[in-house]
C-alpha cells in the first residue's frame, strides 16, 4: 500500500516568518486550515490507502484523528523534521506502508491531479519521485519502499535529496508541478492563495486576515511587509483583528473525499 504522511511544527513555531504580519493566533489557524485543506486531498487520492501526520503538537494530533489521519506523536528525542519523519515512516512501514508520500503541510495550491501524477511515477520498485519547490525546497517526496534515501529536509533540500539517491545509483524522477512549486512561508506567498478562488479553507482564512488589495499589493513588493499591511500591535495573542470579519475556525469532523463536479 501506499501511504501519506504530513509533517505538521508545534503550532507556535509554525510560520515564524509570518509574524510582521500575522498574529499568533492567525498564524495557528492558517496551519490548521492548510492542514485540513490536505488532508481533503489526500483523501481524495484513491491510491492513498492511509495518511498520517506526524507533529509534536497535542493539538495538531487531537484535530488529525478528528480528520480521520493516522495522528503520530513525534518523540520527545532526537528532535528535527527529518527525525519525526524518519520515526513516522519506519512506523508505517512496519504497518504494511509500500511505498510512502512526503507532504508539506503548506502547499495550499496542490492538487489531487498533483498527488496522482505523482504516483504514477512510482511504477516501479524502488522509485523516487521529487517535487522541488520555487525556492530549492522539497514540496513532495515519494520514496518506494520508504526509507529508500535519509530525509534531508532543510535547506536547498531538493538538489540535498537528489544527491542522495545518485549516491545509490537509484532511479529519481524530478517532476516540477507550478502548484506543488509554491509554500507558503512569507507574506507575499499569501497573495498567491488570494488568487486562486478553489473554496479551500486556506484560501478562506487568508481572506478574512487582511483586505484583498493589500494583500495582493504586498506581493509585489520583495523588500518587506510594505505600507498598510503590518501586524496591528494592539491584538492579543489568537485576534483575528476585527473579531466580527473573523470565520469560526471549526475542527472537522473526520473527513469524506470531495464530491465530483
Amino acid at each position: 500500500m501506499i501511504a501519506a504522511l504530513v509533517p505538521v511544527k508545534a503550532l507556535r513555531q509554525s510560520k515564524s516568518r509570518l509574524r510582521p504580519v500575522l498574529s499568533d493566533g492567525q498564524r495557528q489557524a492558517l496551519v490548521m486550515a492548510m492542514l485540513e485543506d490536505v488532508l481533503r486531498l489526500l483523501a481524495g487520492v484513491s491510491a492513498i490507502a492511509a495518511t498520517a501526520v506526524v507533529s509534536p503538537d497535542a493539538d495538531v494530533l487531537a484535530f488529525a484523528r478528528r480528520l480521520g489521519a493516522q495522528a503520530i506523536r513525534e518523540p520527545p528525542q532526537p528532535r528535527g523534521l527529518n527525525a519525526a519523519l524518519t520515526f513516522a515512516s519506519d512506523m508505517l512501514r512496519g504497518q504494511g506502508a509500500g511505498g510512502l508520500l512526503v507532504l508539506p503541510v503548506d502547499v495550499p495550491l496542490a492538487s489531487a491531479a498533483d498527488v496522482e501524477a505523482i504516483l504514477s511515477r512510482m511504477d516501479t520498485n524502488p522509485s523516487i519521485v521529487l517535487c522541488p519547490s520555487r525556492s530549492g525546497g522539497t514540496n513532495a517526496l515519494a520514496l518506494r519502499p520508504p526509507g529508500i534515501i535519509p530525509f534531508r529536509f532543510g535547506h536547498r533540500s531538493s538538489a540535498a535529496h537528489q544527491r542522495e539517491a545518485r549516491a545509490r545509483g537509484l532511479p529519481l524522477a524530478v517532476l516540477p508541478l507550478p502548484s506543488l512549486a509554491l509554500d507558503i512561508d512569507r507574506p507575499q506567498d499569501l497573495a498567491a492563495v488570494l488568487a486562486q478562488p478553489n473554496g479551500s479553507r486556506s484560501r478562506e482564512v487568508v481572506a478574512s486576515l487582511a483586505p484583498q488589495p493589500l494583500v495582493l499589493r504586498q506581493a509585489q513588493d520583495e523588500r518587506g511587509p510594505g505600507p498598510g499591511f503590518t501586524r496591528n500591535p494592539s491584538l492579543k495573542a489568537g485576534a483575528w483583528g476585527r473579531e466580527s470579519d473573523a470565520p469560526a475556525f471549526r475542527l472537522g469532523s473526520r473527513i469524506k473525499p470531495p464530491s465530483s463536479p
